[in-house]
């Protein structure tokens, strides 16, 4: 097991992050979270089709015009799981795939799966995309000096390709959706050149953004300044828009430059306030819809797992930026519920769509969701706690362990079970320093208890505990686990789905007598079921008053099978 040593950025951000993650190897996650990514990582990183995922590098053209998209994804992926697990069956398998990747690279620096008379049509910068991605991510974790080679090789083919100079090529013309599939390599691109510090690759990224405002771009920054509405930008394809947006918000880390920011914060509300699904995904059919068309059955094509993924790294990215809990709000939505609901959590098996009102339909094979989902769940740790304003802030609530200045944090709970929660402080530094606890907008109560002394959170907002912290000091939470009925909107305005805290419900047909329940009361009792069936995979269920008949047995959304989550509300 070669180690080359830490990798070292070689560009200091204009733009200094508000949060900043707890580092993969200074926690420990115990509980749900745990288990859905020991699931992810013995279900399926390490029963990927290796052979299948590299084909297309060694033996040219691919079998599909995207198939290079998926070893970039397995090293990225793989690359923060062992950064949480160290273990040396992942750590095996990922220098493999590395290495037989960078070995497949052609001297003018191409690594992509077409033929030479193919070259940088659909699919290939896309692809190159994720050859970026997955080689510095592994070069972050190991500081492999030959995997950075290959990233600068391919950096340099593209910057000598691509541009407005003589006998260069358009970039928008070499990729689909109105060029916002290959004009999404500048997140790597900017990656590249904070690694490297060559001022060529931040050029490039410029000309990137200027690409989108050509007549024959997609004019995502122009369009959303003036019209405020990603359905009505470009072709309105959400993982390939969303891709871009991260891009940007990488670009103005590095640059400071604000316009860089606005069009992303705009995009972002407008999803929230119009094409969001209560699960935390967004698209149906893989693009987004016209305001509040919110479809959700198996054949509209609900949540592309690439686009659940992609949405999840817009808001980490917004965190880390701002500090701002709204965006944890917003990971804790989607983490428990459309990310973890894409997943098998038996064998690690994969939804490309998972629908709200269906039966889901994981596969072990390989496509683009079911290669993007296990890097969704390989950044939970992200999500979860780190450095705020001089202290720790705890984001998301998961039984477990954090080991980093300025405090060591063990945290006991059942949640999302109960809203019990009891976190012990270990100062690692002397003198006062903050704790901040995020309060989720769900809740309409929240209490912290130090020494007695009792204090209470606002919904949607992190509550400050300053103090000089002594060696096992106790932080007792308290937090109502909410129910409340959400109405079906435009799409189904005569139903409501309940959500439980973080988590929406789901009628899961096995576990009931019919999945047509009879109508809701207004605010139905939601208890916890007394037994649950030997035979059900998931650890909760909740008995739901209905208006007249047996109670309906619900279920997490995330645990749900082939089940519902809006009901007859009439």
């Amino acid at each position: 097991m070669t180690l080359f040593g830490a990798a070292h950025e070689m560009v200091t951000n204009k733009v200094v992050d508000e949060f900043t993650p707890a580092p993969f190897e200074s926690q420990q996650i115990e509980g749900l979270l745990a288990e859905r990514m020991r699931v992810n990582l013995e279900g399926r990183l390490l029963h990927v089709n290796e052979q299948a995922i590299l084909a297309g590098f060694k033996h040219r053209p691919g079998e599909q015009e995207w198939i290079g998209e998926h070893a970039g994804k397995f090293l990225d992926a793989a690359a923060n799981t062992w950064m949480s697990t160290h273990d040396a069956r992942l750590k095996t398998l990922m220098d493999r795939v590395a290495h037989s990747l960078i070995a497949a690279q052609l001297p003018d620096g191409y690594l992509g799966t077409y033929t030479d008379d193919q070259r940088w049509t659909n699919w290939d910068v896309w692809v190159h995309k994720y050859d970026l991605i997955g080689l510095l991510s592994y070069y972050r974790v190991t500081g492999d000096p030959a995997a950075l080679g290959t990233a600068k090789k391919i950096g340099d083919l593209l910057v000598r390709t691509f541009g407005n100079g003589e006998g260069q090529r358009d970039i928008i013309r070499s990729g689909t959706h109105v060029g916002m599939a290959a004009t999404s390599v500048l997140e790597p691109m900017v990656s590249l050149y904070r690694y490297t510090g060559e001022r060529a690759y931040l050029d490039f990224c410029f000309y990137l953004v200027g690409a989108w405002e050509q007549a024959n771009g997609p004019h995502i920054i122009s369009s959303l300044m003036t019209n405020g509405s990603v359905f009505r930008t470009a072709n309105a394809k959400a993982y390939e828009m969303l891709s871009n947006l991260v891009g940007l918000l990488e670009l103005y880390r590095v640059t400071g430059e604000v316009r860089y920011f606005t069009p992303v914060l705009i995009a972002w509300s407008d999803i929230v306030d119009h094409r969001l699904y209560i699960s935390g995904t967004a698209s149906s059919s893989e693009h987004f819809r016209d305001n509040d068309v919110l479809p959700a059955e198996e054949k509209d094509n609900v949540g592309e797992g690439c686009v659940t993924v992609t949405w999840m790294q817009l808001n980490l990215e917004l965190l880390r930026l701002t500090g701002d809990a709204k965006f944890g709000d917003q990971l804790e939505r989607t983490v428990f519920n459309q990310l973890l609901a894409a997943q098998n959590p038996h064998n690690g098996d994969i939804c490309y769509f998972t629908p709200l009102d269906g039966k889901k339909q994981p596969g072990p094979g390989i496509s683009c969701c079911v290669s993007s989902e296990p890097r969704g769940i390989s950044l939970i740790p992200e999500t979860v706690w780190g450095q705020r304003a001089g202290g720790i802030a705890v984001v998301q609530y998961a039984p477990g362990r954090l080991d980093s200045p300025p405090a060591r944090i063990e945290s006991a709970t059942d949640f999302p079970l109960t809203g019990h929660v009891v976190l012990t402080v270990h100062p690692l530094v002397k003198g006062a320093f903050p704790i901040y606890l995020r309060v989720p907008d769900w809740t309409k109560s929240y209490v912290a208890t130090v020494d007695g002394t009792k204090f209470e959170g606002h919904p949607g907002e992190f509550l400050t505990l300053e103090r000089v912290w002594k060696g096992n000091d106790r932080i007792e939470i308290q937090m109502d686990m909410t129910v409340e009925l959400i109405s079906g909107g435009l799409s189904y305005p005569h139903s409501v789905a309940i959500r439980r805290g973080p988590q929406v419900l789901a009628l899961e047909s096995s576990l009931n007598r019919t999945a047509e329940p009879a109508s809701l009361e207004k605010e139905p009792a939601v208890t916890p079921v007394d037994s649950i069936p030997v035979t059900w995979l998931g650890h909760q269920a909740y008995k739901v008053e209905a208006k007249s008949g047996p109670p309906l047995v619900m279920v997490p959304f995330a645990d749900s099978q082939d089940a519902r989550v809006w009901l007859n509300a009439r």
